[in-house]
């Protein structure tokens, strides 16, 4: 069939269906509100043309060519796209399902609101592209390409490590429930972005910003993260036994029921974070700023805060055998308020 007909089967509503397109041309083309079901488009020629708000549903592109084609809108099920290239097209509002796009080049183009749900996007190059909340669910990322991207995304379930994020900056990303175990962010900067119950096991975050991040249940075991520029960040229940954080800046974050054993926080200001029920035996607070820092019901055997700076420091009912201090100016053994309430609380249950 001629590039001609199948733009006039698309114009009158017709579904293309099973059809062979291989390597046909179709530069320039207005295709747009198209219907392709189980075409055959490999190696075909999309660029320049207008796809906008078309379905293709179990086709093959392998190897085609959408480079500056405008595909806003557009929905992909099921189709076979490996190496399919899409330089510097409008991927604006597109969607990508249960797709095989390994190797695909989407490099320099706008994927604004797109979503890849359940795809197969190894070796895939997003490199330079502008991104504004594309999200990608239960995808595999294998050694995908990130370089240079100021990345605005949703990762959920999502295995990212071998993906490449070289010279990336993060704006309220999301990488809920994925894998970015030994992945290395030395010095990068993450702003507002959520880590909840993702495996950062091994990653190397020394001297990065992560300012207002939420690592709630994340496992940071193996991880660095020295000199860390992280306030107001959230940390409850995170699993970071024996990772460095010396001198890092953690101001006003909450470390609750996290477990920190044999953490090391030397140097580090903690002011105003909370720790309440935090595991913390035989960490390292040694040389820490801990002015309005609250250790109330945390388990700190054997933790060592010599030097720490104590400014209204509460450790009410704290756990603190075992612990070094070099003197205890500063330090609220017991909130005296909160005590009186417990033990009146504690009579009238027992009457």
């Amino acid at each position: 069939m001629t590039p001609t007909r199948i733009q006039s089967m698309v114009k009158r509503g017709d579904e293309v269906r099973e059809k062979q397109l291989r390597g046909i041309d179709f530069r320039g083309f207005d295709l747009a509100g198209g219907m392709f079901s189980e075409c055959d488009f490999s190696g075909a020629d999309f660029s320049g043309a207008n796809l906008g708000g078309s379905v293709f549903d179990r086709c093959v592109l392998a190897g085609s060519n959408l480079s500056s084609a405008a595909v806003g809108e557009c929905v992909f099920t099921r189709c076979e796209a490996p190496a399919v290239r899409m330089p510097g097209a409008k991927l604006d509002g597109v969607m990508f399902e249960t797709c095989n796009l390994s190797g695909a080049d989407f490099s320099g183009a706008d994927l604004g609101r797109a979503i890849f749900d359940s795809c197969m996007l190894d070796d895939a190059s997003f490199a330079g592209m502008s991104v504004e909340k594309i999200s990608f669910s239960s995808c595999k990322l294998r050694r995908a390409d990130f370089s240079r991207v100021r990345v605005s995304a949703t990762f959920y379930q999502t295995d990212l490590r071998s993906a490449v994020f070289s010279g990336c900056s993060y704006d309220k990303t999301i990488f809920v429930e994925s894998n970015l175990s030994g992945q290395v962010f030395r010095g990068q900067s993450f702003q507002n972005c959520q880590f909840a119950d993702a495996d950062l096991r091994d990653c190397d975050f020394e001297g990065a910003t992560l300012a207002a991040c939420n690592f709630k249940g994340a496992q940071l075991e193996g991880g660095n993260l020295r000199r860390v520029q992280a306030p107001q960040c959230l940390f409850p229940q995170a699993h970071m036994k024996g990772v460095p954080c010396a001198g890092g800046v953690f101001t006003q974050s909450i470390w609750i029921d996290a477990e920190l054993e044999g953490a090391d926080f030397s140097g580090a200001n903690l002011e105003q974070c909370v720790f309440h029920r935090a595991r913390c035996g035989a960490a390292s607070f040694a040389d820490t700023g801990l002015t309005y820092a609250d250790f109330s019901y945390a388990d700190l055997h054997d933790a060592d805060f010599r030097r720490a700076a104590f400014m209204r420091t509460k450790m009410h009912r704290a756990q603190t055998e075992g612990v070094r201090f070099s003197d205890r100016v500063g330090l609220l053994p017991n909130d005296p308020d909160l005590f009186a309430a417990e033990e009146f609380s504690a009579h009238r249950s027992s009457s």
